[in-house]
C-alpha cells in the first residue's frame, strides 16, 4: 500500500519531518540507510547556537520552545539545557571578527556583550591568559544530539509514522517527470510525495528526477575528551573566525588546488570547546572536502589540527587525554541558509538539507515549514529565503 509520504533520512531533519507530517493525519514512513541519527546529526557538538541570519532568527526561537517542550513530554532526558555562549577572540583582529558578529546578531533580537581579557579569564579560567577578549552572547542552549533525535522519532511513532532502518535508497520512481516513490534496497516503495532529508547525499538522489540543487557536503572532524578536572568549563566556546554574519558556506565541489594543499591549508580549522554533563569536552572543529563521504577516516589530517587549537586556547587541556575522534559530512549551500521545499522540476518530490553546522536548531521550524507547504499546496510566510528554487538562473 501506498504512503502519503516517505521520508528519506532519519537525522534530526527527517524525524522532525516525520512527526509534523504525521501529526497532520497523513500516513509517513521514515527510512534511514542505518541507524537513527548515524548521520550529521549524530556527529556534531549539541550546541544550539543562535545565528546571525536574519531568516533564522525566528526559527531558532521555535527550536528553543520545541525542545523545551519536547523535554518537559519525554520520559528520556536528551539533556536540553540553555548554555552560555562565548565568542573566543586570539587577537586583535578576531576580536574586529567577533564584534561584527555580535553585531549581527544584536541586529537579529540575541543580546551581546563584548568583554575584556581579564573578565573573560573569570568566566573561563581555564582559557589562555593572553587572548584578546570575547562576546557574550545570549540565548544559546546544548543538547545531546542523537538522544534528541531518537525522542523525536518516538514522537514521529506516536503520532503515527512508521521507521525503517537499516534500508538504504538507490533511486527513486518517476511517471513523466512526477515522482511516484523510491527504490530500497527491498525493492520499490510508491508515495504520493518523498522528502529527501538526507543531507549531502539528497543532490544525488534528486538528480535522478531531474532536479539539481547545489547542496555539497563539507567535512567536519570533532575530538573528545576524558573528564576535565583542573577546570570546569561553562560555556561554549567558539573562535570568532567560524561564524560570519553570513554563516559557514560551501559553493561547490573542492576545486582541484583545494585537494593539492597540504591539510593545513585545505581544511578551515578553528577553535570551538563544547562541555558535556559529565564533564567531558568536544573540541572542534574542521571544515575540509569531504572526497569519500563514506569513509570515516577521509580528512584525519585534521584531528591534530584540532588539537593544537584547543591547546592553544585552553592550555589546561594540554594533558588532557583524548577519548576519540570522528567527522561528519555536512550539507552546505551556496549561500548558507537550508534548502526547503518542493524540488525544481519534479513535481512530488520535497527537499529539507543543506543546514551545514545549524540542522540542530533550524530542523524543528524548517519541518514545519515544509509540512505546512506540503498540505497546503501554498508556501508558508517565512519559507521563501529557503527554497530549493532560488538557486535557478
Amino acid at each position: 500500500m501506498a504512503h502519503d509520504v516517505i521520508v528519506v533520512g532519519g537525522g534530526i531533519a527527517g524525524c522532525a519531518a516525520a512527526e509534523r507530517l504525521a501529526g497532520e493525519g497523513l500516513s509517513v514512513l521514515l527510512l534511514e540507510r542505518g541507524a537513527l541519527a548515524s548521520g550529521a546529526t549524530g556527529r556534531n557538538q549539541g550546541g544550539l547556537l543562535p545565528s546571525p541570519m536574519p531568516a533564522c532568527g525566528g526559527l531558532f526561537a521555535e527550536a528553543i520552545a520545541f525542545y523545551e517542550e519536547a523535554a518537559r513530554e519525554s520520559e528520556v532526558s536528551f539533556r536540553f539545557r540553555p548554555h552560555g555562549y562565548l565568542l573566543v577572540a586570539s587577537d586583535e583582529d578576531g576580536l574586529v571578527r567577533a564584534r561584527s558578529h555580535g553585531r549581527a546578531l544584536s541586529d537579529v533580537g540575541f543580546p551581546t556583550q563584548e568583554i575584556g581579557p581579564g573578565e573573560l579569564r573569570d568566566l573561563e579560567p581555564g582559557l589562555a591568559p593572553d587572548l584578546a577578549g570575547a562576546v557574550v552572547v545570549e540565548g544559546a542552549h546544548a543538547l545531546h544530539p542523537v538522544l534528541a533525535a531518537l525522542v523525536l522519532a518516538g514522537r514521529a511513532v506516536h503520532a503515527g509514522a512508521e521507521i525503517r532502518t537499516h534500508t538504504s535508497v538507490r533511486g527513486l520512481t518517476t511517471d513523466g517527470d512526477r515522482v511516484t516513490g523510491v527504490v530500497t534496497d527491498a525493492g520499490p516503495l510508491a508515495a504520493g510525495a518523498v522528502v529527501l532529508a538526507a543531507g549531502s547525499w539528497a543532490r544525488s538522489l534528486a538528480q535522478q528526477a531531474g532536479s539539481d540543487v547545489p547542496v555539497f557536503g563539507a567535512r567536519g572532524w570533532l575530538v573528545r575528551t576524558v573528564p576535565v578536572t583542573d577546570t570546569v568549563f561553562r560555556h561554549t566556546l567558539m573562535q570568532s573566525t567560524w561564524h560570519g554574519p553570513v554563516g559557514l558556506k560551501r559553493s561547490g565541489p573542492p576545486l582541484l588546488t583545494d585537494v593539492a594543499a597540504p591539510a593545513t591549508t585545505a581544511t578551515q580549522v578553528v577553535f570551538s570547546l563544547q562541555p558535556l554533563p559529565g564533564g567531558e569536552v568536544v573540541l572542534g572543529s574542521s571544515s575540509g572536502p569531504a572526497l569519500q563521504p563514506d569513509d570515516v577516516r577521509d580528512g584525519e589530517e585534521a584531528v591534530p589540527l584540532i588539537a593544537a587549537a584547543a591547546a592553544r586556547h585552553a592550555p589546561v587541556l594540554a594533558k588532557t587525554p583524548v577519548l576519540a575522534a570522528w567527522s561528519g559530512v555536512r550539507p552546505m549551500s551556496p549561500d548558507g541558509l537550508p534548502v526547503v521545499g518542493p524540488a525544481p522540476g519534479a513535481p512530488g518530490l520535497w527537499l529539507l538539507t543543506g543546514f551545514g553546522i545549524d540542522g540542530m536548531p533550524l530542523a524543528p521550524g524548517t519541518a514545519r515549514l515544509l509540512t505546512e507547504h506540503l498540505v497546503s499546496g501554498r508556501c508558508p510566510a517565512g519559507a521563501e529565503p529557503f527554497a530549493p528554487g532560488r538557486f535557478d538562473g
